[in-house]
C-alpha cells in the first residue's frame, strides 16, 4: 500500500467539500477521480498532496514514498530552456558519465603494467555497471522521446519561464514522466492534448505500470488507463472497481438495488407503523405492538437514494431541410502570420452528416470552422452553403456572449420572438434555473457560459451546425447529454473536439488535418484509429474511403521513406548502445586488462561508437519532428 486515507474531512469555512473518507492507493493502481463540477475533486488531490490540511482525519503515506503532483495550471518556473530543465532529472547519470569519460582518459595516460592502471580499470568497471543500470546513456534519448511524444519538441530551445500557460503545464507533466514518482497525482493532464499525443500519453503510462490518481474529463483516457474509479458526490467519495465503462455500469446497478431496498423497508416501515397506532392502545394486542415498537427501533435504516443533479436536457430541432450538400469547400487556402494551414483544399459536406475535424493542435481546425462561419464575401465561390442551409454556430470563446447583459436578456434579446416564459423554459432545461438567469453573462462559470452558448443555438431552427469546442467546460453528464442529443439531431453537423469518446458517439465522418491537406475517413474515431490512422501514418493504402485531398505522389513516397529511415535509426541506436555495452564489459576482462593496445583500441573503438550514436540519435529527432 502507498497511501491511505482515514476518516477525512475538509472544509471551507462553514461549508463542507467531504467528510468521512476512507480511501486506498496500492502499487499499480490507476485511479480515476470523477464527479459534477465543483463537487471536490481538485481539492482531494491538493490534499492527498499536501498542499491543502484536512479539517480533520489522516493520511498515511508508505515511508520513503515519491510523490508527484500536476495542478490544472501549473505554474512551471525556470530559467533553463525545455530542455536542459528535463535533462536536469538526470544530473546523477550526467555526473556518472562524466567521470566514467574522466576515469577513460585517466587510464590512457597511465602504464597498463602500474598500480595506478589497475585501480582506474577496476573503477571503470564499477562505473560502467552502475551507469548501464541507471541507463545513463539513454538520458538524452528518454528526454527527446518524452518531448516528441508529448509535441513539445519545438520548445526544447525555450527558456521555460517564456512558455504560455498551457505551455508550462506540458512541460511540467513531460518533467515529471521523466522522474517516474512511485505516486503520480494529476489534475486534467489530458486538457487541450490533441488525439495523437493523448494516444501516446495513454501508451506510455501504461507501459511503464505507473500507480496514479487522475481527474479527467477525458472518458477514452479513464477506460483505457483506469483499474479504479473514485466518485466524489454528496460529500462522500464511492470507491468502484473497474474502468469508467465499468463504472457507469456498477453505478447504475448500486443506485438500482438502493432504490430497490429503500422502498421495501419503507413499506415495512409504513406497516409496521401502522399495526403499533392501531393496536397500541388495546390491552388485547398491546405486548404485540410494543414487540413491533423495539423491532422498528432496531431496524438499521437503508439510505434513502440520493437524487443527482439532472443533467441539461439539449435539444437541437430541424424542420428545414437543406439540399443535398449542405456545405461545400472548394480549393481553400487558409493561413495567418505568413503561416500556411490549408492549401487548395476541397470537401463536401453532405445532409445528414456528422463530420469530425482532427488534427494536431495548431493545425488550423478552430480557424477552418471559424471561417466558414464568417461567411465572408471574400470567400465567395469558395465557401458554398446549399439551398435553404439555416446555420447555428458555437465558439468555444463565446465571443458572441456579452458580458454586461444579464443571462436572461442574453437569450432573449437574440430570439425576440419568444415569450419571456419560452426563454426561462429554455434556459432551466440547460440547468441555468431561477437563480441563474439575473446573473450577468461576465459571471457565469465556464460550465454555464457552455450552456448558455448551446442554449443560443437551440433557441434556432437550424439545419446546419458549426460547433468549436462544445464540450470544454462541461463535465462527464453534461457532455453525454450533448452526445445524446446530437446523436439524435437529423440535420447536419461540422465539429472540432478533442474529447475522443464524444467523437466516436457522434462522428459519421472523420476530416483528418494534416500537411495542410484534409484526408476524409467514414465511420467514427474507433473505425477512424482501427482502419486509417496506422494507414495515414504510413501512407500506406488502405481500404478505400470518401477522400477528396490526397498528398501528392512525391509527398507519399517522402513520407514512407522517412518511415523507412527512422526504423533504420531506432534498429542502429539500439545495436550501437549493446556494443558500447559489450566493449565496456570488456575492459574487465583480465586478459584485455593485460594488453595496453587493446585498452587503447577498446576506448576508442568506444568513443567513435558514441559519436556515431549521438549522430544517429540526431536524425532520428530530426525525421520525428518532420512527421
Amino acid at each position: 500500500m502507498l497511501l491511505q486515507v482515514k476518516s477525512a474531512e475538509f472544509r471551507y469555512g462553514d461549508v463542507t467539500i467531504f467528510k468521512d473518507v476512507n480511501l486506498e492507493v496500492n502499487y499499480g493502481e490507476n485511479i480515476g477521480l470523477v464527479g459534477a463540477n465543483g463537487a471536490g475533486k481538485s481539492t482531494l488531490l491538493s490534499c492527498l498532496a499536501e498542499e491543502q490540511h484536512l479539517f480533520c482525519g489522516e493520511i498515511y503515506k508508505k515511508s520513503g514514498l515519491t510523490l508527484g503532483y500536476l495542478r490544472q495550471n501549473a505554474d512551471f518556473r525556470s530559467d533553463r530552456t525545455l530542455f536542459d530543465e528535463l535533462m536536469s532529472v538526470f544530473d546523477s547519470q550526467t555526473q556518472l558519465l562524466e567521470k566514467l569519460n574522466d576515469t577513460s582518459k585517466k587510464m590512457s595516460e597511465v602504464h597498463f603494467d602500474s598500480q595506478e592502471y589497475r585501480a582506474l580499470a577496476d573503477k571503470y568497471h564499477r562505473l560502467s555497471v552502475e551507469a548501464d543500470v541507471q541507463e545513463a546513456y539513454l538520458s538524452e534519448v528518454k528526454v527527446k522521446t518524452v518531448l516528441n511524444g508529448m509535441g513539445m519538441s519545438q520548445f526544447r530551445d525555450r527558456v521555460v519561464s517564456t512558455l504560455s500557460g498551457g505551455e508550462k503545464t506540458k512541460a511540467a507533466l513531460c518533467k515529471m514522466l521523466l522522474q517516474r514518482p512511485e505516486l503520480m497525482i494529476l489534475d486534467e493532464p489530458t486538457n487541450h492534448l490533441d488525439y495523437k499525443t493523448l494516444d501516446w500519453l495513454e501508451t506510455f503510462l501504461s507501459d511503464r505500470k505507473s500507480t496514479l490518481i487522475v481527474v479527467s474529463h477525458d472518458r477514452y483516457f479513464l477506460d483505457k488507463l483506469c483499474t479504479n474509479i473514485w466518485e466524489v458526490s454528496h460529500q462522500r467519495i464511492s470507491c468502484y472497481r473497474g474502468n469508467y465503462t465499468k463504472y457507469k455500469q456498477l453505478k447504475e446497478e448500486k443506485e438500482e438495488n438502493q432504490r430497490r431496498q429503500y422502498e421495501k423497508q419503507q413499506k415495512e416501515i409504513a406497516k409496521l407503523t401502522d399495526y403499533i397506532s392501531r393496536n397500541k392502545v388495546r390491552a388485547s394486542t398491546a405486548d404485540m405492538a410494543k414487540s413491533r415498537e423495539k423491532t422498528l427501533q432496531k431496524m438499521q435504516l437503508v439510505e434513502a437514494p440520493q437524487s443527482e443533479e439532472k443533467p441539461p436536457r439539449f435539444k437541437f430541432s430541424c424542420t428545414c431541410e437543406p439540399s443535398e450538400f449542405p456545405l461545400t469547400v472548394n480549393n481553400l487556402t487558409l493561413g495567418y502570420d505568413g503561416k500556411k494551414l490549408l492549401e487548395n483544399v476541397s470537401f463536401q459536406l453532405k445532409r445528414g452528416q456528422k463530420m469530425a475535424l482532427l488534427g494536431l493542435n495548431g493545425v488550423g481546425k478552430s480557424t477552418l470552422i471559424r471561417r466558414i462561419a464568417q461567411q465572408n464575401p471574400y470567400d465567395l465561390g469558395k465557401i458554398i452553403f446549399g439551398k435553404n442551409v439555416q446555420m447555428g454556430y458555437y465558439d468555444q470563446e463565446n465571443i458572441n456572449l456579452q458580458g454586461n447583459l444579464r443571462v436572461l436578456d442574453q437569450l432573449w434579446f437574440d430570439n425576440t420572438r419568444m415569450s419571456q416564459t419560452e426563454v426561462r423554459s429554455l434556459l432551466a432545461s440547460v440547468n441555468l434555473g431561477a437563480d441563474d438567469v439575473y446573473k450577468s453573462v461576465a459571471s457565469l462559470s465556464g460550465g454555464e457560459r457552455a450552456k448558455l452558448g448551446i442554449a443560443m443555438i437551440m433557441a434556432k431552427d437550424c439545419n446546419l451546425l458549426l460547433l468549436d469546442e462544445p464540450t470544454n467546460h462541461l463535465d462527464l453528464p453534461s457532455r453525454e447529454a450533448l452526445e445524446r442529443a446530437l446523436q439524435n439531431y437529423s440535420g447536419t453537423v461540422l465539429f472540432v473536439s478533442h474529447d475522443r469518446y464524444f467523437v466516436n458517439s457522434v462522428a459519421t465522418v472523420i476530416a483528418e488535418m494534416a500537411d495542410c491537406h484534409i484526408t476524409l475517413h467514414d465511420g467514427n474515431y474507433d473505425d477512424f484509429v482501427g482502419r486509417s490512422l496506422q494507414a495515414t501514418q504510413q501512407n500506406v493504402a488502405g481500404k478505400p474511403v470518401s477522400q477528396t485531398n490526397y498528398r501528392t505522389p512525391k509527398q507519399r513516397a517522402e513520407q514512407t521513406n522517412r518511415n523507412r529511415r527512422i526504423k533504420e535509426l531506432e534498429k542502429t541506436i539500439t545495436d550501437l548502445e549493446n556494443q558500447i555495452a559489450d566493449l565496456e564489459n570488456s575492459l574487465t576482462d583480465s586478459k584485455v586488462i593485460a594488453d595496453y593496445r587493446k585498452v587503447q583500441e577498446v576506448v576508442q573503438q568506444t568513443e567513435e561508437y558514441k559519436r556515431q550514436l549521438d549522430s544517429a540519435t540526431a536524425q532520428w529527432e530530426k525525421l520525428l519532428e518532420e512527421q
